[in-house]
């Protein structure tokens, strides 16, 4: 499996904050360690400073505005970021809708920037407004199946081959979400066309979160 990205969302959980963070991005690492494909990991905007834990995970933000630098309260610039060592966000998260004229400045300016926009679509006719932007990946993720048990790849296979085709043409890399819980979630996403999954509670909240990781990772 080259190339396949696993991104994990820390949202605000308090699992996956503060010291409970480092602790767990430390125990993160060392299972890259023994990985061959992508790791990142989205961190809430209160523990960016976290992103020089470990030197073998890619991190992102959890949201980012198209400004630069100058009078915007509460906005969390790229150049910002990138200056911190962190050259990617998610955007537009189904807890973080934000409106289409938004999505379209913010993807530009990241591509003026070189900074990687994972940007999150719930359905096929979104995907298919968007994809033309070329934000590096689009994660598809149905609202109704974030936080359940049931897999975005066992509900809607069709809709993450449909989507994998287009993003292809548009060399855009398509991730899946919602539900990903085991390696077979991931393996049948990958067969689907998906280049990656992103994951959250699934791996965060779990009992054993770095078990949950290991086992999501173990098929290469």
């Amino acid at each position: 499996m080259p190339d396949f990205c696993y991104m994990v969302n820390f949202k605000h959980y308090f699992e996956a904050t503060g010291e409970r963070a480092r602790i767990l991005l430390d125990g993160f690492s060392k299972i890259q360690n023994r990985r061959k494909s992508s790791l990142q990991v989205a961190l809430s905007p209160l523990d960016l400073n976290l992103s020089n834990a470990a030197g073998n995970i890619s991190f992102l933000a959890q949201h980012v505005d198209p400004v630069g630098y100058g009078a915007y309260t509460g906005k969390i610039s790229m150049e910002s970021l990138i200056e911190r060592g962190i050259h990617g966000s998610l955007l537009n998260h189904s807890e973080n809708r934000i409106p289409p004229e938004q999505i379209i400045s913010t993807v530009k300016h990241a591509d003026d920037l070189g900074f990687n926009i994972t940007l999150c679509l719930e359905n096929m006719g979104e995907i298919e407004k968007y994809v033309g932007v070329t934000p590096r990946y689009i994660a598809y993720e149905p609202r109704e199946l974030i936080g359940g048990n049931i897999s975005v790849s066992t509900a809607r296979p069709d809709v993450i081959e449909n989507a994998a085709r287009l993003c292809s043409k548009f060399d855009v890399d398509l991730l899946v979400g919602a539900g990903i819980k085991n390696s077979g979630d991931v393996e049948k996403s990958f067969e689907l066309g998906a280049k990656g999954v992103l994951v959250a509670s699934g791996v965060v909240k779990a009992q054993d979160p770095l078990g949950a990781l290991n086992s999501l990772m173990s098929i290469q």
